[in-house]
């Protein structure tokens, strides 16, 4: 599939690689033709988003139960018919895209998740715009995330982490969660903390030790260690069950 094929107003991934941090970004698409798609202007309030030429974005269709997936897109704010849009830019045919196709690691260890309360008595205390604003807020955009401080409390619940890939993680916790909810955790690691953000994708009833239900979800941000920590796990995972076999 070429970028000219994707259907206006279908949502769009947008992947943003920045420094030590992956960034994930979900617009509409408003305007596509031969080698470039166009999308809702991202921004926050008045600011926004600049892709810089170190970013390295990749970006992701879903049409029904098929994904494509475009690698090292070219992103920057355009205008069209008078209306400004964020486009990328690519002259080669998208890739066939299956999430689940990730090398997943298994983990199998506690960690400690944090999640947003929405404080609804500083909420309407706030003016209307602000307040819209920190419903929707972009991870990259620290101003409207001092917004969210004000306005949520953070909570903090045990999970058990099952397993880990570059896109997502498995993980079980007495908490309630629904679609597209979001938590973060920070796994520790010889590279220094891991941090990640995740949304939630599916969920489902079932028990592991003291926790009751399961949850599969994709990263919005994680640090940059995480490929070196993935990698890292693998290796150990492997020379553990080479000396295994050995004493066997």
């Amino acid at each position: 599939m070429f970028l000219s094929e994707l259907r206006l107003g279908r949502p769009l991934e947008i992947y943003i690689t920045r420094e030590e941090y992956h960034y994930r970004i979900v617009s509409r698409i408003e305007y596509a033709e031969e080698g470039c798609v166009c999308v809702t202007l991202i921004a926050s309030g008045n600011r926004v988003f600049q892709f810089l030429d170190t970013d390295i974005v990749d970006i992701v269709y879903q049409e029904q139960d098929r994904m494509w997936k475009w690698n090292n897109v070219k992103g920057a704010v355009v205008t069209v018919e008078g209306d400004k849009l964020h486009g990328f830019f690519s002259d080669e045919p998208g890739e066939n895209y299956n999430r689940r196709n990730a090398f997943r690691l298994y983990y199998g260890k506690e960690i400690e998740l944090k999640y947003l309360v929405r404080d609804d008595a500083q909420l309407k205390n706030m003016k209307e715009e602000m307040a819209l604003s920190s419903q929707r807020v972009y991870n990259y955009d620290k101003n409207t995330d001092g917004i969210r401080e004000e306005c949520y409390r953070i909570i903090t619940c045990k999970a058990f982490l099952r397993d880990i890939s570059e896109s997502g993680v498995g993980v079980f916790t007495n908490e309630r969660f629904f679609p597209e909810d979001e938590f973060s955790f920070t796994i520790d690691s010889d590279f220094g903390p891991v941090e990640c953000k995740a949304a939630v994708l599916r969920m489902k009833d079932s028990s592991t030790g003291s926790f009751r239900h399961y949850y599969g979800c994709k990263f919005t941000e994680t640090s940059r260690n995480l490929t070196k920590f993935l990698y890292e796990q693998q290796r150990l995972q492997i020379q553990n069950a080479n000396n295994v076999i050995k004493r066997k």
